[in-house]
C-alpha cells in the first residue's frame, strides 16, 4: 500500500522544523527499520514566514488566521494526507485550519494529553511562548482528563521568551539550559511530576540529556503519530 503524505506546516521558526524534519527521519529508523529512500513517508513542508508571530507568540491573530488558512490550503492542494504544524502557539486557531481543509491535521496539544495519559502523571510543568501559556491550550485541555498544568510566572515567562528568541535566531547556550533547569526546579517544588516542552524551539535548547526530570517533547509525540499514520 501506497505511504500517504504527511505534510509539514512549519517556519515557526524554520530551526524548529528543519529538526521536525529530522525527527520524521530518525523516528523511521528506529521504529520502521527505513534505510532506503522507499521506506520513508512521503513529505511535503511548507516554511511559512509568518507575519505578526514573534517569540512571545501571536501578535496579530487576524493576520496570522489568514497566512495559516492558505498555509494548510497549499498543502492539502499539494496532495496531502494529513497535517501536523511544527508550532504549539498557532493550535490556538486549530478549529478554523481544520475547517478550512478536508483532510486531518494532528492536534499537537491532544496527541501530548495522550501520551502524559499513558505515565499517568496528574500534575505537569509547563515551558511555553507567552501566547500559549496565557492561552490555557495546555490547561483547559489537560483539565478536562484530571491533569493539572502548572504554568510559568511573570519572571518564569521572560526567561521562557528568552530561550525561544536565541533558538530563532541560532544563538541558544549552555547558560539557557541552566536557566531551564532552574525553572523546572521551581515547578518540582510546586508537586510537578514531569513537564512539557509546549513550545517547538525548546527542545533545541534542552533535552532529557540535561535533565532528571522527565521532558515530554511535543516535536518528538507530533511526528510519532504521524509517520505512524503514513507508514
Amino acid at each position: 500500500m501506497k505511504n500517504k503524505t504527511i505534510g509539514v506546516l512549519g517556519g515557526m521558526g524554520p530551526g524548529a522544523s528543519a529538526n521536525l524534519y529530522m525527527e520524521i527521519i530518525k523516528y523511521s529508523q528506529q521504529k520502521y527499520g527505513a534505510i532506503q529512500d522507499i521506506d520513508y513517508p512521503p513529505v511535503i513542508i511548507y516554511s511559512l514566514p509568518l507575519e505578526g508571530f514573534d517569540e512571545k507568540g501571536i501578535a496579530n491573530e487576524k493576520l496570522v488566521e489568514s497566512q495559516l488558512i492558505d498555509g494548510v490550503k497549499k498543502l492539502e492542494s499539494a496532495g496531502c494526507d494529513l497535517i501536523i504544524i511544527g508550532c504549539n502557539t498557532v493550535h490556538i486557531l486549530f478549529n478554523k485550519m481544520q475547517k478550512a481543509v478536508k483532510i486531518p491535521i494532528l492536534n499537537i496539544i491532544e496527541v501530548t494529553k495522550n501520551k502524559v495519559m499513558k505515565f499517568g502523571y496528574k500534575k505537569i510543568g509547563l515551558f511555553a511562548s507567552e501566547s500559549t501559556s496565557n492561552s490555557g491550550l495546555y490547561q483547559n485541555n489537560f483539565k478536562k482528563d484530571g491533569i493539572q498544568v502548572i504554568s510559568p510566572n511573570k519572571d518564569q515567562q521572560k526567561i521562557l521568551n528568552r530561550v525561544i528568541e536565541h533558538v530563532m535566531g541560532g544563538n541558544q547556550k549552555a547558560d539557557d539550559i541552566i536557566l531551564l533547569k532552574d525553572v523546572a526546579r521551581d515547578y518540582l517544588k510546586q508537586g510537578v511530576e514531569a513537564i512539557v516542552m509546549g513550545c517547538t524551539e525548546i527542545p533545541l535548547a534542552i533535552n532529557q540529556t540535561h535533565t532528571d526530570i522527565k521532558l515530554f517533547n511535543t516535536i518528538e509525540i507530533i511526528v510519532q503519530s504521524a509517520v505512524d499514520f503514513s507508514l
